[in-house]
């Protein structure tokens, strides 16, 4: 892991900021969650970008590593960020303190391009990088067309650290289904464990959703019989 930096780097990041004209540079790292509440940030992610980008890979500081990586989530920053974000998982996607992995990995994830899916999948089936693939996994069905997304999922769901996210995912990818049928196979496979009982819970919630759909469908079979004798 790199030596953290004694450099104000937050100070750093701003000056470069207003030295490219990128507008609200002195309220980088701001973020307002209620906008009721809250003035809107003045400032512009996307046009800081380019910036970003450029002086991630020279940062050491986890907090500023970390606050990029939460202005990088614009779609602005796809694909030109996912090489520097890459580079930058890479380094921190094993750190166990504080959030700059798992905050790098939702910002990787979003940048990604489809022609990168194999740098996501190699991210998220490498145990060393732990919590921090949770948003990785979440984003893969976006590349669901991948040669080794479902493969994956299929395996991360009996992994306790991702495992609840890669359930979410295959759903996403393979349908309710055969996601139910996936997890009645982590229910064998782990009796009396927590992975157990998560995929017992997700089963009843799909299983939930299926009736409720099948209510819907026939309630709309009824409503077209009707219309259907009639004309």
């Amino acid at each position: 892991m790199t030596v953290v930096s004694t450099t104000d780097e937050r100070a750093l990041v701003r000056a470069l900021l207003a030295e490219h004209d990128v507008a609200g540079a002195e309220f980088f790292g701001r973020f307002v969650n209620d906008s009721r509440y809250f003035d809107n940030s003045a400032f512009d992610s996307r046009a800081a970008t380019p910036v970003l980008v450029d002086v991630l890979p020279r940062l050491t500081d986890p907090a500023v590593i970390e606050t990029v990586a939460l202005h990088l989530k614009n779609p602005a920053a796809r694909p030109k960020a996912f090489g520097a974000l890459h580079t930058a998982f890479l380094e921190w996607g094993t750190a166990s303190r504080g959030r700059v992995g798992w905050q790098l990995g939702e910002a990787l994830v979003n940048a990604a391009p489809l022609r990168e899916a194999p740098l996501l999948i190699d991210i998220v089936t490498d145990l060393r990088y732990g919590v921090n693939r949770q948003q990785v996994v979440l984003g893969l069905p976006r590349f669901r067309r991948a040669l080794d997304t479902e493969r994956a999922l299929r395996e991360l769901i009996h992994d306790p650290e991702v495992a609840l996210q890669a359930m979410y995912a295959l759903r996403r990818v393979v349908g309710p289904q055969l996601t139910v049928d996936a997890l009645e196979g982590v229910r064998r496979a782990h009796p009396d464990t927590v992975l157990e009982r998560q995929a017992r819970h997700e089963i009843r919630k799909i299983n939930r959703a299926l009736r409720r759909q099948d209510v819907v469908d026939a309630d709309q079979d009824a409503v077209r019989e009707p219309e259907t004798a009639s004309a």
